[in-house]
């Protein structure tokens, strides 16, 4: 090896080291199911690509470019996909099995997901919470999307329950029901059943191709 190549491979190992460091004074909670074409993950100004199989770690920033997607599997079996320019982070995960307490805290800063409750939905003491911005979602047993559609941040149950919460109300949605959020201090819209194009143009988001 060149003492140039040498020279280059120790920068690289360098810049990487603390990106390496940071994830591991963290609790690992799930890995990277699937993804397409590049995903990453953030915490405290490192960035870090991520691959099939690749692990995540609490508090990360969950992110996906412009034409990607990302799907995680956290360690209770809770599915998270992210669509195309989206940022999630995993703030607060506790599992210990389905006999004991268990919480899940997310915060979407951007984009459109899809949420799969796991194990954590299953024991008796259990949280889940996802702060959007403009609604605090509270989560029971629940596959559901939501993310930006048609002006407005858009919610929509395809199982189980969620209950969207703003400074000024909320409404909870049952399996095929959805609401629209325009801001944290208006009231969700009314409950509706999308029609069948709007649920198509919202799956497509966060689909794989």
């Amino acid at each position: 090896m060149s003492r140039r190549s040498r020279s280059i491979g120790l920068v690289l190992a360098c810049l990487l080291l603390p990106a390496a460091a940071l994830a591991q004074d963290r609790p690992k909670i799930g890995q990277v199911d699937r993804l397409e074409p590049a995903a990453g993950a953030y915490y405290q100004g490192q960035d870090r690509l991520l691959d099939p199989a690749s692990p995540v770690f609490l508090d990360d920033t969950l992110w996906t470019g412009p034409q990607s997607r990302l799907q995680v599997k956290l360690d209770d079996g809770t599915e998270l996909t992210l669509g195309p320019a989206a940022r999630l982070v995993v703030d607060r995960f506790a599992y210990g099995g389905a006999d004991g307490d268990a919480a899940l805290a997310l915060r979407r800063l951007q984009g459109a997901f899809m949420f799969g409750g796991g194990g954590i939905e299953q024991a008796p003491n259990h949280s889940v919470t996802i702060e959007t911005g403009v609604a605090t979602l509270g989560v029971r047993g629940t596959r559901f999307f939501a993310g930006p559609i048609d002006g407005a941040f858009g919610v929509l149950v395809l199982d189980g329950a969620v209950e969207v919460s703003t400074d000024a109300g909320s409404v909870t949605l049952g399996p095929g029901e959805g609401t629209a959020v325009t801001s944290r201090k208006e009231p969700p819209g009314a409950v509706k059943r999308w029609p069948a194009e709007k649920v198509q143009r919202a799956m497509a988001m966060v689909g794989f191709r």
